[in-house]
């Protein structure tokens, strides 16, 4: 089964194959991609704005999580709790990203983020100088 659709960027005719595609088209096809995020001026900014923000989000997620021991908790219910918190938070955040939409869902989730993080560095760093 053959598709023939026309290169939005490019205005080439590419022709798809169902299932008889080699590595090399395939990888010449990421290539070709991916060498778009460095041709295009806006959608380089772009891409590395996400790039930025999917770093800093998946550090501040495992640092969280992997930091669990240090709390005196049992580790056990500390895991379930945080899952369990999860489920409204998904729910939430479809609820936000349907009526404000994702840009402003996304901008407002990251600026709580900040402001909870700075708090808690500036409330740890205010503890350890009174001990």
């Amino acid at each position: 089964m053959n598709i023939i659709r026309r290169n939005e960027l490019s205005g080439e005719l590419e022709k798809e194959h169902g299932d008889t595609r080699s590595l090399r088209s395939v990888v010449v096809a990421v290539v070709r991609k991916a060498f778009l995020l460095l041709i295009t001026p806006k959608v380089r900014q772009k891409a590395c704005i996400v790039f930025f923000l999917w770093l800093a989000t998946s550090i501040i997620y495992y640092g969280v999580s992997l930091n669990s021991y240090n709390l005196s908790t049992n580790l056990y219910m500390y895991t379930f709790l945080s899952g369990l918190l999860e489920i409204p938070a998904y729910l939430l955040l479809w609820l936000a990203s349907t009526t404000l939409g994702r840009k402003r869902t996304l901008m407002c989730l990251y600026l709580t983020c900040s402001v909870s993080i700075s708090v808690l560095t500036a409330l740890i760093m205010l503890l350890e100088e009174g001990q």
